[in-house]
């Protein structure tokens, strides 16, 4: 598990350019440990590339909804989103002939992430604590803000549950109230006795309308967030030159919805 600080990325979605713009940004505020919520893979034209820095350079990685899809089986995807885990599940799943090599270590490395790391009174999951893969999770600025499914949640809450899934940021306390960190500048500092839920937002597909990446760093006091400018012209032009990828998937990344 990792020590204090750290930083938290997810939903890196095979966005190489994304992902390694925002490796460079944690190594420039000299954070060592990454921990990674999830959905590594998908979307995105690069996911062979984004594995191999993922496991190269996150040393607490957990399983995405994605992630579990490709090994296993497109279950509950849009028809968008199910031609990519194809495509994806094409590009990695090891041949007859692949005994051993890289892609087979690829393989192997999403075949054995967990859904849930606990260490302390911190949790880490992809989705949430009852639906670690697949239930979202909203704050109070969306029609999809559910009060009776946060009265569910928080019980099993320790202190903070980082989580994913959305790739939207957002800090909702365990009364409902919800912080929003547009400003980069600010942090949040999360109090003793209460509980919280913390997204950290999206690397390679943000949609809360910033197109920046979105990462979040945790010091054992505060949260803070950072937001990170990549090359989306260069992705973009990856999705539009595969076939899989329908257009709005590369359209959607100028926009961050």
């Amino acid at each position: 598990m990792p020590g204090t600080p750290f930083a938290l990325i997810a939903d890196l979605h095979a966005n190489l350019e994304a992902t390694e713009a925002v490796l460079a940004d944690i190594d420039a505020q000299g954070i060592k440990e990454i921990v990674c919520l999830g959905d590594i893979v998908g979307y995105g034209p690069d996911p062979d590339k984004v594995v191999d820095l993922v496991r190269s350079r996150v040393q607490t990685v957990i399983a995405g909804n994605h992630d579990w899809a490709v090994i296993n089986k497109a279950m509950g995807f849009n028809s968008a989103a199910r031609d990519v885990i194809e495509y994806t599940r094409d590009m990695m799943e090891p041949k007859f002939y692949q005994l051993f090599g890289r892609t087979r270590e690829r393989w192997t490395f999403l075949e054995g992430l967990p859904d849930l790391i606990e260490e302390n009174d911190l949790q880490f999951v992809h989705g949430s604590l009852r639906e670690r893969l697949m239930e979202y999770t909203f704050g109070d600025r969306h029609r999809l803000f559910n009060p009776a499914q946060l009265d569910d949640l928080f019980p099993k809450v320790k202190w903070i549950c980082f989580y994913g899934h959305t790739h939207f940021p957002v800090v909702i306390r365990d009364d409902k109230v919800c912080w929003y960190p547009f400003d980069p500048g600010e942090s949040f500092a999360p109090e003793r006795g209460r509980r919280y839920l913390c997204n950290v937002g999206s690397v390679g597909q943000p949609r809360d309308g910033d197109p920046r990446s979105c990462y979040a760093i945790f010091d054992g006091t505060k949260i803070s967030y950072r937001r990170v400018a990549y090359d989306v012209e260069t992705t973009r032009k990856k999705i539009l030159a595969i076939d899989a990828m329908e257009q709005f998937l590369a359209d959607r990344l100028r926009t961050g919805k």
